[in-house]
């Protein structure tokens, strides 16, 4: 599977944009892929300052926008000094809304995946309005990584939440594409939600006991079904281990993440892009913004 061979890095100078790079650098000596880094400065900033100044005259929005690239220019040359000789890269400035950028430029050099810097909490109105985060996985037609904390060493315990979907499916075969330049091992997770297995099934919410059998043993097709499903994907040898859990996705997943030691969560995207997910979480949405580790969100 060719996977991974132009890398989208935006980067803004804060330590995580470093990290994302880091991971993008490691994965791009995996799959001998190419490596752009973004740097977009925004209009809107740009714009603002222009129109707080109590003196304008000697100050023209050419010589504001040419500031910001000279900016730019610095930060971009700083980074690609990060990057080892052997691997090519380019360097882009924009002048734009961040996000927009990053999907034009996505667009623009077909990349098959993007690594971004993931904040720390986000606060509920970055939710409401739309995070860059948040937007650009809602929105990237390619996978997306997100890094927080410094990468250590290549990756050694990659999971992989799965629930049938082509989407998880997708993230798995991904996944492989990792596991087999680092050496890790894989583990899939199936999580049976007992809330969402009643909806596909015909037993009603208020269960006799043979009934919690009935619903019980559904559960356990599923995921064994999913489980073949992931085994018929997988092409190679990599390690894998299939744990089956019951309880809420999100918090299982981060669990998890945690109990085992991860240091990539590679998942699908099912459930995002509605504004319900946005309000509510979508398990995605909860998992990339609250684990202890990147997460890679797959189309």
């Amino acid at each position: 599977m060719k996977s991974y061979q132009h890398i989208l890095v935006p980067i803004d100078g804060s330590d995580h944009s470093k990290q994302a790079l880091q991971h993008a650098i490691d994965i791009a000596r995996i799959t001998g892929g190419a490596i752009t880094l973004l740097s977009v400065a925004n209009m809107a900033d740009i714009i603002n300052q222009f129109g707080q100044m109590e003196n304008t005259s000697e100050l023209t929005m050419d010589e504001m926008t040419a500031s910001a690239q000279a900016n730019s220019t610095g930060l971009l040359k700083k980074f690609a000094a990060m990057i080892p000789a052997s691997l090519s890269v380019q360097s882009i400035f924009e002048l734009s809304a961040p996000e927009a950028a990053i999907l034009a430029e996505q667009k623009s050099q077909s990349a098959d995946l993007i690594c971004m810097g993931r904040g720390g909490g986000q606060a509920l109105k970055n939710f409401l309005l739309g995070s860059v985060s948040t937007y650009v996985i809602t929105h990237a037609p390619c996978p997306v990584l997100l890094a927080r904390d410094e990468k250590k060493g290549p990756y050694r315990h990659i999971l992989v939440p799965v629930d049938g979907s082509e989407s998880s499916l997708q993230a798995l075969k991904q996944a492989e594409v990792l596991a087999k330049g680092d050496g890790a091992s894989l583990t899939v997770l199936y999580v049976a939600s007992v809330s969402d297995s009643l909806r596909d099934t015909a037993i009603p919410n208020t269960l006799e006991p043979h009934k919690l059998q009935e619903l019980a043993a559904h559960m356990r097709t599923k995921g064994h079904n999913a489980f073949l499903r992931c085994q018929e994907e997988l092409s190679s040898q990599v390690p894998l281990q299939c744990l089956y859990k019951i309880g809420s996705p999100g918090p299982i997943i981060l669990q998890t993440a945690a109990d085992t030691e991860t240091d990539l969560i590679v998942m699908g995207n099912r459930g995002m892009g509605v504004l319900a997910g946005f309000f509510l979480g979508s398990v995605s949405t909860k998992v990339s913004q609250s684990a202890h580790c990147p997460v890679t969100i797959v189309k």
